[in-house]
């Protein structure tokens, strides 16, 4: 048959062509406990980019009448330096609900997080902050991004490994705050009681 037949056939729905079909993407559910040893030290990582538990100047005696320039920003990167330290914590276990549209990730006693597979959406960090939200698969990898003011910028990527009883957790966490990104990489086992 001829290019030209082809076409026409095609453009008549004549022509059967093999249903093209995507794997279903996998499953994060179930209840995870940090594989500490396999897992990057979030607290010396956090301790390295956030610099000092101090607030930086101040004039020689610490006291000035007049506020320098920068004092607020670095009682904020203070305060945020706090923030990730106090959420060290939180990251020992990892509990997943995922849905056909949307995942729920439980950190923590209040953490609790939705992102929805088929739209961008804004919600309220725990400060207040209003982050937009937006997740995307990328091959079997989940990526959850929230972006807000001041450069905040958090990139997590999921991936279930094929044993699926270990997910990495990759985390990019970027602020005007901070001396450079903070990347943590760390690794979960599935809890025995979970299913899968």
């Amino acid at each position: 048959m001829s290019a030209r037949g082809t076409r026409l056939l095609l453009s008549a729905g004549l022509v059967a062509l093999p249903a093209l079909t995507l794997a279903d993407p996998p499953d994060f559910s179930g209840a995870w406990r940090l594989d500490p040893k396999r897992s990057d030290d979030a607290r010396s990582r956090i301790e390295a980019v956030a610099g000092s538990e101090q607030v930086k100047g101040g004039g020689a005696s610490g006291l000035t009448i007049l506020p320098e320039s920068n004092t607020r920003s670095e009682v904020e990167r203070v305060e945020l330096r706090k923030q990730m330290l106090d959420a060290v914590a939180q990251l020992e276990r990892l509990e997943i609900h995922q849905g056909s549209s949307e995942i729920k990730l439980y950190q923590g006693e209040e953490g609790l997080r939705i992102f929805y597979f088929d739209r961008e959406h804004v919600r309220e960090s725990a400060q207040g902050q209003k982050l937009k939200c937006r997740t995307r698969w990328q091959g079997e990898q989940l990526v959850l991004e929230e972006e807000g003011e001041k450069g905040l910028r958090l990139v997590e990527v999921l991936t279930l490994l094929p044993s699926r009883r270990e997910l990495i957790h990759a985390v990019r966490f970027e602020s005007s705050l901070l001396k450079d990104p903070l990347n943590l990489r760390l690794m979960y086992r599935r809890e025995a009681s979970s299913p899968r």
